[in-house]
């Protein structure tokens, strides 16, 4: 369910981006979040659960507005270069996002949401997503872009998002590409 973008949700949202440029996830305090965003105590925690929980948040509001336009007939290569072209513009949010590597990291956040999208992806086009070879073809897909991505926003972001995510397309199993209405480029 998308969460409603209230004003405090913003300046929150807003706080969270500026501190991530200079700190890592894990070193950040709620306090500074809340000192930073000037909400008050109360009003953070009844929007988030923790700074974790902002940081999710916030990742799936720019998905809502790239990735998951696929949704709604923008083709998978579009919606896919319009994420990286986000992740892209804000290298030290993302870069001190990436460096949390527990249960609570964006990398397993974005795990989660890659493997819940695609999963549907392929339930909507008629495919049994209750056969693990069918699951297990899809997570290596996601785990090994996961990986890739990981090494590109750590990296620097050197390669061109277009070129990447062409690569990034090359790995969708070939018996699914046909689910990923312009999944196909030239490079493949």
């Amino acid at each position: 369910m998308k969460k409603e973008c209230t004003e405090p949700a913003r300046l929150i949202y807003e706080a969270m981006s500026k501190l991530l440029q200079t700190k890592s996830i894990e070193s950040l305090t709620v306090n500074e979040i809340i000192s930073t965003s000037g909400v008050s105590r109360a009003t953070f925690y009844r929007h988030f659960m923790d700074k974790y929980d902002v940081m999710t948040s916030y990742y799936k509001s720019i998905l809502e507005s790239t990735l998951f336009t696929f949704n709604d007939g923008v083709p998978w290569r579009d919606a896919v270069c319009s994420i990286y072209g986000v992740i892209r513009d804000n290298p030290k949010f993302f870069q001190n996002a990436f460096r949390c590597q527990d249960a609570n990291s964006l990398k397993c956040f974005i795990y989660s949401m890659s493997r819940e999208l695609h999963l549907d992806i392929l339930r909507r086009n008629g495919v049994d997503i209750s056969d693990w070879k069918v699951v297990t073809a899809m997570e290596s897909y996601i785990y090994g872009g996961l990986e890739i991505t990981d090494r590109w926003i750590m990296g620097g972001m050197k390669e061109p998002v277009e070129e990447l995510v062409d690569v990034l397309t090359m790995g969708i199993p070939s018996a699914f590409v046909k689910y990923f209405r312009g999944a196909e480029s030239e490079t493949l």
